[in-house]
């Protein structure tokens, strides 16, 4: 997957400006980030982030990491959160003063920031008997890097290392809730002050993978955010001047409805997490300029050599479409794409025998689809919703040309599946006269002749036209309705395991 991500750059060069206008309006406090899941809004977002050139400094959290918490805990490890980051990547900007180290700073962000110790790493996330071992797992973890911690005491001068057992022990004691601002809150917030002095730039937080959490604890965590807000002023209790949340908002919108009903008005509640409107993250159109370069680096099977895409171009034009279709119809997304590079078909096809159905590129193109979705099951889904949404017109092989398909793409699918809507009988032979069957579900005569074809050295059936009563008028086929009858048929013929 790294490798294909690297070969495979999404550019986003126009969103990326999109955004950062949406970004740089002046009372646009609140931002959600909506695009679905999979689709490259954490990559982005990062990208966004590392960019020195703009008027923007970031900080991210991601609430999945409190999820199980109680709210008051969820306060206090946000506040956690914050500092970590604070002390790890601003460290010489907010040059730091003896008294700004209290109990909280010698302990986590050492731990967190500093010596990179995974496992006591493990233990922080996992202290307090709420979150999950025994604070007392957590200090005898503490009480085992010393050593280490006494180098980090000097280099801020702080010598005081009794004081982080007095700090760790009353984490127990200590609450949460909307409308403190203890001593760690107003540090937190002194600090991006200082941050936003030293680099003349202002403050940015990122609240991402809102969409991973469990729906019992999505809209919890949202109303904690929101607690984050005085409600005369709408600021940001850390001194934040702009606040993104990330998630698909038509998820979070069915959540929402499952939850708490469809008469609930959803609107009311979401839109106190955008200032303006929500940003719609769809990279789809860039996604698609990219499926042909990725499909030509997926790697086959050495049984399916027939079938590369580098050699094979009438398959590759069919399956490009297919995939651009799932796309947009945003059934298939980035991560999926990334996911699964190897197309592996099982071993009794492609043999040496002359059934037309077996050795039918269909069957490739359903294997690699399946690898997308992990099931068959699955892929029936997305394959009739695909019959069900789009019409011949929608069938290209570059879906981000607007021009009308081309009819030998839709009549080259076709005739990968005539061998399944055909009896056996009629796909055998070297007969290459025009032949005629009809079709009772679509009403209609399909045309075709046996003619060897570039992968095979078979004869196999070639679709011409399709027509309806003595007249034979011309009937158009929705090509998406015969991939989803030509997948039905392969289940049932048991062709697809």
């Amino acid at each position: 997957m790294e490798e294909l991500e690297k070969a495979i750059k999404i550019e986003t060069s126009v969103i990326l400006s999109d955004f950062k206008s949406h970004l740089e309006i002046e009372n646009n406090k609140r931002i959600l980030f909506s695009g679905p899941f999979g689709t490259g809004k954490s990559t982005f977002l990062n990208e966004l982030s590392k960019d020195e050139n703009q008027d923007f400094f970031y900080l991210k959290i991601f609430p999945v990491n409190y999820s199980v918490s109680l709210n008051e805990d969820v306060f206090e490890l946000i506040k956690f959160d914050l500092l970590f980051q604070l002390m790890g990547q601003y460290f010489d900007e907010i040059k730091l003063k003896k008294e700004d180290f209290t109990l909280l700073l010698k302990s986590q962000v050492f731990i967190m920031e500093r010596i990179k110790f995974m496992p006591l790493l493990y233990a922080i996330l996992g202290f307090s008997e709420k979150i999950g071992t025994p604070i007392v797992d957590f200090i005898k973890a503490l009480e085992k890097t010393v050593g280490d911690f006494k180098e980090f005491s000097d280099e801020v001068k702080i010598d005081e290392e009794n004081d982080i057992k007095k700090f760790l022990e009353s984490i127990e004691q200590r609450k949460g809730n909307t409308y403190e601002m203890d001593a760690v809150s107003e540090l937190i917030f002194d600090l991006i002050v200082r941050i936003k002095k030293e680099k003349n730039k202002k403050s940015v937080l990122i609240i991402d993978d809102l969409d991973r959490l469990d729906p019992e604890h999505i809209f919890r965590l949202f109303n904690i955010f929101s607690a984050h807000y005085n409600q005369v002023d709408g600021n940001n209790k850390f001194g934040f001047d702009k606040v993104i949340f990330v998630c698909d908002i038509e998820n979070i919108r069915k959540i929402f409805h499952h939850r708490y009903g469809f008469d609930v008005d959803f609107s009311g509640y979401i839109d106190k997490f955008y200032s303006i409107s929500p940003f719609d993250f769809d990279n789809r159109w860039y996604v698609k300029n990219k499926i042909g370069e990725l499909l030509k680096k997926l790697k086959f099977v050495s049984n399916l050599s027939n079938y590369n895409f580098e050699k094979n171009e009438v398959f590759y034009d069919s399956t490009k479409a297919i995939i651009q279709t799932l796309i947009d119809a945003r059934l298939l997304n980035l991560r999926m794409l990334l996911t699964h590079p190897i197309v592996i078909v099982p071993e009794f096809y492609f043999g040496a025998n002359d059934n037309v159905s077996k050795n039918s590129p269909i069957i490739v193109l359903f294997y690699l689809l399946k690898n997308f979705y992990g099931s068959f099951d699955i892929l029936l889904l997305k394959i009739k919703s695909l019959c069900e949404l789009f019409d011949r017109d929608a069938f290209k092989v570059n879906h981000n040309n607007y021009m009308k398909s081309e009819e030998w793409d839709i009549n080259n699918l076709i005739t990968f599946c005539l061998p399944f809507l055909l009896p056996e009988k009629m796909t055998t032979g070297n007969d290459e006269t025009e032949k005629r069957y009809f079709l009772k579900e679509y009403d209609c005569d399909l045309h075709f002749k046996l003619a060897r074809r570039g992968f095979s050295h078979n004869y196999s059936p070639i679709f011409i036209k399709s027509t309806r009563g003595q007249f034979a008028q011309v009937v158009e086929l929705n090509p998406y309705r015969i991939l989803f009858d030509t997948f039905v048929l392969c289940k049932k013929r048991a062709f697809l395991k």
